[in-house]
C-alpha cells in the first residue's frame, strides 16, 4: 500500500510498546531505498541515511569517504558545509561514522526548519558530493605527499592518515585487529574499514572514486527517521533526491566467514615506546566466533555470557587468570559485524606462557559448565542488559541510537524492528535460567566449537619508529627516482591543495548554505524542576521528572577538610569502591548484588567552581539508580561498600592498583588532550591542581609509586583508606540529589538510609597548593601529538555568554582551517569557562612548534575578525544549545545537583544566553589584551611521539616518559 502521496510503498506498520513509537517501513519504489520511520512525542528528531560499505582490503576507502563526501556537494558549495552546519545550526547530533560494514550519517534537531535544513545538505552531500570534480578534498582528507620545495623530504599527510595513526598508538587496536583478522580471515572483517596507516597512502583517487559509485545509491541505502514529524512532508523531501535514482541491483552482500575445523594459533606484535623495556608485556588473546547476530536470541545471550564468563569480578576465567598471575589485568572482547565473536585478553604477560592461558580459560569454561551457572549471576547479567535497553545509555538524542540498533539486524536483509522488542525476549532469557540453557551455549559456542583463536602479541619496543623510518626510507627513495618535472608536479599539487584550503569562501558559495535567523530560534535556557528540603545537616533535592520508573541518585558528600596528603588516596578509595571485600560480601559476590537489585552503583570525585564565591567546593560522590521496589537494597549496598568495606586484602589492593595504572596509561594514548588540558591548568589555578591530583599525571605518578614501593607502602595506604572511608561517609553537609515519578517512596527510602549515617563534624581546612608553572613534553607509545595550551583571563567584569560564539567562531573557522585542515590534525578546539580559563588543544595532531605558533596568532585574528551580523547571527545560533542542551530527564537530575552546587540559577543561564544573543565583534576585541597576556605565559604541555617531542625539547623545560 502507497503512503499517502508518496512513491513509498509501506511494508509493514506496528506500534512498539517497549519504546512507546510506533514504525513504518517503507520502500520507495523507483530507487529500492528502504526507510524506517519511528513516530514517537520526541521534539528531538533524528534522521540518518546509512550504507552498507563492505571493505575490500585496509587502506581505509570507507573511513575516508565518509571525511570527503561532507566537505561539499551539487547544491551546498562552501568548502565544508558540515563544518558550516557546526558553526551555525542548532543540531543536537551532527556527525557521520564507519564501522566494519556500514558507513552512517545521522543528524538530529529541536527545530523543524534546522532539521529539514540538516536533512537536505547529508541528502545532497551523499548523493552528489564534490570528490569527482575536487580531487583535493580526497588529499586533505585522505592522504597526499607534501611536498613545498624541491629540497623538502617527501612525507605523507592527510586527516584521516593521522586519525589512523593515533588510533593505532593502542595497544587496544592492535588486539582488535588480530582478533578480526584471525576469526574472520576470509571475510570483510579481515580488513581495517577505518584504515591502516600503514596501508593507507596505496589507496589510489581512482579506487577511492569507485567505492562512492558502487555502493552510494539508494539501492543500497537504509534511511532513517525518529520523532515527532509530519511523515507525508518528510517523504516527499527524501524522494526528491531519490527520483534521480533508478533501482540497481548492487552486490554488498557480506559473506559468511567459513567455520574452522580446528583452532588456529597466531603470533603477531604491537609496538612500545623507546626505551620501555618489553618484559612482561605480551598480551594473550582468547576467541571463539560464536553466532549469528541476525538471531537477537542468540546475539543477546552472547552479551550475558560474555559478562558471567569474562568481564565481572565474579567471573571465573577472569579470576582464574589473575589468580595465576596471567597479567596485570584482563580485557573482554566482543566483535562487531554479522557474525559475533567473543573472547578474552591478558593483559601485560608473557608470549611463552600462552598454552598456560588457553588450559586456564577452557578449565575454567569446563569447569562452570559442569557445575552450573550461578543464577543469580546470570540475573544480574540480565538486569545489567535490561537497563541498558530501557534507558538507551541515557543517551539525550535517543534517535541516533535507535538507528545503530536497527542496523544490527536491517542491514543482515533482516526485520529491525526486532531491535525494539526486547521484554518478551528478555522475560524468555530470564526463564532460561532455570534450564540448562546457558550452559548447553557455551558448551556449543565455545568448549566444542573449533572456529577458536590463540593469539600472542609480542610487544616490541620501537616498533612504530622502526617502522616509520622505513616509510620515511621508502618516501626518500621514491623521491630520488622522481624526475624533476615529477617533483613540481607534487609541488604544485600541494599549492593548489593549499590554495583551496586558504580560499575564502565566496558570498555566492555562503549563500548556498540554508542558515535560520534569530527570529526561527524559541530561545529559552534550561530550567529544572528542583524541590529543596533540609532533613538535619542534610540537603535533599528533588527533580520530579518522569523516569520510566527508574529512580536516580547522587550522593555527594562534604570534603572541605580534606588536606593535600589524603587527596590521591581519595581519589584511590573512589576508584577501590565496589572492588575489595566487605563485612557482608567478597568483591566478587558484590558485584552480582549490585546488578540483581540496581542499574548500577559507582563513585566519583570532582571539584566545582563557584564563580561568585571566585573558589572551588569538592565533593565525593555515589551515583546509583534502582526500580522504586528496590531502594532499599540499594541503600543497603551503599551503606555497605562505603562504611564496611575491608581494607586488608593486599594482593586485591595490588590487583587494583594494576588496573587503574593501565587505564591511565590507556587514556593518556586514546584521549592525550583530556590529561594534556588537566596538567596544564594545575600549573596556574588551584582547582586545575586539584583535579589534577585526583586524575592526572600526578595520581598516575602516585599510581606507580605505590605499585614499586607496595610491600612497604600497603599497610599504611590500607589504614589510610580505611580512615578516609571513615572521614567522609557522613551526613553533615550531605547533598541527596534525586531524580524520580515517585516522590515519596524514594524520600523514604533516603531517610532510613540516612538514620545509619554518623553526622560527624570536621574541621574545615583551607587548602592551597604550590603551584610551580613548567612547560611539559611526556613522551608515549603514539604516533601523534596532543597540542595544548591554556592560561588565566581575568575577566574585569566576569564571564560572559558571548565567550561561547567567540569560542564557536575560533574554534571552527581559524583552528580548524589551520590545524585540522592544513596541518593534519583530526580535531581542535578552543573555550573559555567560568572559571577564568582559557583552553586551546588539538586532537592527533602530527604537528607542535606550528600548532604552537596557530595558538599565538589568537589575538591577531580576534583584532581583525570583521563578520557581516548575517554571519555572525549564524555563530550566534549555533551557540545557544550550549544554554538549553539536549537531555534526559536522568541527566535533567544530574544537571540540577550541579546548578545547585555552584550557585547557578536559571536567571544566570537566560543571562549568559542574552549575552550570546547580543554578541558583536567589538566586544570580541576587548578580550585580546587579556588573550595576550595569558598566551605571554606560555604554558604548554605536549603528550604524544617521542621523535616529534624530541625534535622539539627547545619549548620544554621538562621532557619525560610517561612511564617514568
Amino acid at each position: 500500500m502507497k503512503y499517502k502521496n508518496t512513491g513509498f510503498t509501506i511494508e509493514s506498520e506496528e506500534y512498539l510498546d517497549d519504546i512507546k513509537s510506533k514504525a513504518y517501513l517503507l520502500k520507495h519504489d523507483y530507487s529500492g531505498a528502504k526507510l524506517l520511520y519511528l513516530e514517537n512525542d520526541d521534539e528531538n528528531k533524528v534522521f540518518g541515511i546509512g550504507f552498507r560499505t563492505p571493505p575490500e582490503n585496509s587502506k581505509g576507502t570507507p573511513h575516508i569517504l565518509e571525511h570527503c563526501v561532507l566537505n561539499g556537494s551539487r547544491k551546498y558549495k562552501t568548502k565544508e558545509p558540515f563544518m558550516d552546519l557546526l558553526k551555525g545550526s542548532l543540531q543536537t547530533f551532527l556527525n557521520a561514522m564507519t564501522f566494519s560494514d556500514k558507513t552512517i550519517y545521522p543528524v538530529a534537531s529541536r527545530n523543524d526548519r534546522d532539521f529539514e535544513n540538516l536533512m537536505d545538505v547529508y541528502l545532497d552531500a551523499v548523493f552528489y558530493p564534490r570528490i569527482y570534480d575536487k580531487k583535493e578534498i580526497f588529499l586533505q582528507e585522505g592522504w597526499h605527499y607534501e611536498l613545498r620545495t624541491p629540497e623538502e623530504e617527501l612525507r605523507y599527510k592527510g586527516v584521516v592518515y593521522n586519525e589512523m595513526r593515533g588510533a593505532y598508538s593502542s595497544p587496544d587496536s592492535y588486539v582488535y585487529k588480530e582478533l578480526d583478522s584471525a576469526l574472520y580471515p576470509d571475510s570483510i572483517y579481515s580488513s581495517d574499514s577505518g584504515g591502516d596507516p600503514y596501508e593507507i597512502p596505496n589507496l589510489s583517487y581512482e579506487d577511492f572514486l569507485d567505492f562512492h559509485r558502487k555502493y552510494y545509491h539508494p539501492s543500497n541505502s537504509y534511511i532513517f527517521l525518529y520523532g515527532k514529524l509530519d511523515l507525508e512532508e518528510q517523504l516527499s523531501h527524501i524522494e526528491e533526491y531519490l527520483n534521480h535514482f533508478p533501482a540497481e541491483k548492487i552486490d554488498s552482500s557480506i559473506g559468511l566467514q567459513k567455520p574452522f575445523k580446528e583452532m588456529k594459533t597466531i603470533e603477531a606484535s604491537y609496538p612500545l615506546t623507546p626505551g620501555e623495556s618489553e618484559d612482561n608485556k605480551d598480551y594473550l588473546i582468547y576467541g571463539a566466533l560464536t553466532n549469528d547476530k541476525k538471531n537477537r536470541k542468540e546475539s543477546l545471550t552472547n552479551s550475558i555470557i560474555r559478562a558471567v564468563l569474562f568481564s565481572e569480578e565474579s567471573s571465573p576465567v577472569k579470576n582464574a587468570l589473575l589468580k595465576a598471575g596471567l597479567g596485570e589485568d584482563t580485557m573482554t572482547l566482543s566483535t562487531d559485524g554479522l557474525q559475533q565473536g567473543m573472547g578474552i585478553c591478558a593483559i601485560n604477560t608473557s608470549k611463552n606462557r600462552r598454552d598456560e592461558f588457553f588450559e586456564i580459560i577452557e578449565n575454567s569454561i569446563r569447569e562452570t559448565v559442569e557445575k552450573g551457572f550461578s543464577k543469580e549471576e546470570l540475573l544480574a547479567s540480565l538486569n545489567k542488559i535490561e537497563f541498558q535497553l530501557r534507558e538507551c545509555d541515557n543517551y539525550p538524542t535517543k534517535g541516533v541510537i535507535y538507528m545503530i540498533q536497527s542496523l544490527e539486524s536491517w542491514l543482515y536483509d533482516e526485520d529491525p524492528k526486532i531491535q525494539f522488542k526486547f521484554n518478551k525476549l528478555l522475560d524468555e532469557l530470564r526463564d532460561a535460567i532455570d534450564t540448562d540453557y546457558y550452559e548447553n551455549f557455551v558448551r556449543e559456542k565455545i568448549l566444542d566449537n573449533p572456529h577458536k583463536v590463540l593469539i600472542s602479541l609480542e610487544a616490541k619496543e620501537g616498533l612504530n619508529t622502526k617502522k616509520d623510518q622505513d616509510v620515511h626510507n621508502a618516501l626518500q627513495e621514491y623521491k630520488s627516482s622522481l624526475s624533476e618535472e615529477e617533483i613540481v608536479k607534487i609541488i604544485e599539487e600541494n599549492k593548489i591543495l593549499e590554495e583551496m584550503q586558504n580560499k575564502e569562501d565566496t558570498a555566492e558559495e555562503k549563500e548556498t548554505i540554508p542558515a535560520l535567523s534569530l527570529s526561527d530560534i524559541k530561545a529559552k535556557a534550561l530550567e529544572i524542576p528542583t524541590e529543596e528540603i533540609q532533613k538535619g545537616k542534610t540537603t535533599i533535592l528533588i527533580h520530579d521528572l518522569f523516569t520510566q520508573r527508574i529512580d536516580y541518585f547522587t550522593l555527594a558528600f562534604n570534603l572541605d577538610f580534606i588536606r593535600e596528603e589524603e587527596i590521591q588516596p581519595l581519589s584511590l578509595l573512589s576508584d577501590a569502591i565496589g572492588l575489595m571485600d566487605t563485612k557482608n560480601y567478597s568483591y566478587q559476590r558484590l558485584g552480582t548484588e549490585e546488578y540483581l537489585y540496581t542499574g548500577g552503583i559507582h563513585s566519583s570525585l570532582s571539584s566545582y567552581f563557584l564563580e561568585k564565591e571566585n573558589s572551588y567546593t569538592k565533593k565525593f560522590s555515589i551515583h546509583a539508580k534502582a526500580k522504586p521496589e528496590f531502594l532499599d537494597n540499594m541503600f543497603d549496598l551503599i551503606d555497605e561498600t562505603t562504611r564496611f568495606t575491608k581494607f586488608e586484602d593486599k594482593k586485591r589492593l595490588k590487583e587494583i592498583l594494576q588496573m587503574i595504572r593501565l587505564k591511565l596509561e590507556n587514556g593518556f594514548v586514546e584521549s592525550g588532550h583530556q590529561y594534556a588540558l588537566m596538567r596544564n591548568r594545575s600549573n596556574y589555578s588551584q582547582q586545575g591542581a586539584f583535579d589534577e591530583k585526583i586524575g592526572g599525571l600526578s595520581y598516575y605518578d602516585f599510581i606507580v609509586d605505590l605499585e614499586d614501593h607496595f610491600d612497604e607502602k600497603a599497610e599504611s595506604l590500607l589504614t589510610c583508606l580505611h580512615e578516609l572511608s571513615q572521614k567522609i561517609f557522613n551526613k553533615n553537609k550531605l547533598i541527596v540529589n534525586i531524580t524520580t515519578e515517585e516522590k515519596e517512596n524514594a524520600l523514604k527510602a533516603v531517610e532510613k538510609y540516612l538514620e545509619k549515617l554518623s553526622d560527624l563534624e570536621h574541621e574545615a581546612y583551607d587548602l592551597k597548593f604550590l603551584l610551580e608553572p613548567k612547560n611539559e613534553g611526556i613522551t608515549t607509545s603514539a604516533n601523534i601529538n596532543y597540542v595544548v595550551q591554556t592560561g588565566p583571563l581575568a575577566f574585569p567584569n566576569g564571564y560572559k555568554g558571548s565567550f561561547e560564539v567567540l569560542s564557536n567562531i575560533l574554534s571552527n573557522t581559524y583552528l580548524y582551517s589551520f590545524i585540522r585542515a592544513q596541518g593534519g590534525a583530526y580535531g581542535t578546539g578552543m573555550g573559555i569557562s567560568r572559571s577564568g580559563r582559557f583552553g586551546l588543544y588539538s586532537y592527533r595532531d602530527p604537528n607542535i612548534a606550528q600548532t604552537l605558533d596557530i595558538y599565538k596568532n589568537l589575538p591577531e585574528i580576534i583584532q581583525g575578525l570583521d563578520l557581516p551580523q548575517k554571519e555572525l547571527e549564524t555563530f550566534i545560533i549555533g551557540s545557544l544549545n550550549k544554554f538549553d542542551p539536549p537531555t534526559t530527564n536522568a541527566t535533567k537530575g544530574k544537571l540540577g545537583l550541579l546548578l545547585y552546587i555552584t550557585g547557578q540559577t536559571p536567571e544566570d543561564t537566560k543571562k549568559a544566553m542574552k549575552e550570546a544573543i547580543e554578541a558583536d565583534i567589538e566586544e570580541f576585541k576587548e578580550i585580546i589584551p587579556l588573550l595576550k597576556e595569558s598566551l605571554d605565559q606560555n604554558y604548554i604541555t605536549v603528550i604524544g611521539n617521542a621523535d616529534a617531542i624530541g625534535k622539539n625539547k627547545e619549548l620544554f623545560d621538562t621532557v619525560r616518559t610517561l612511564k617514568d
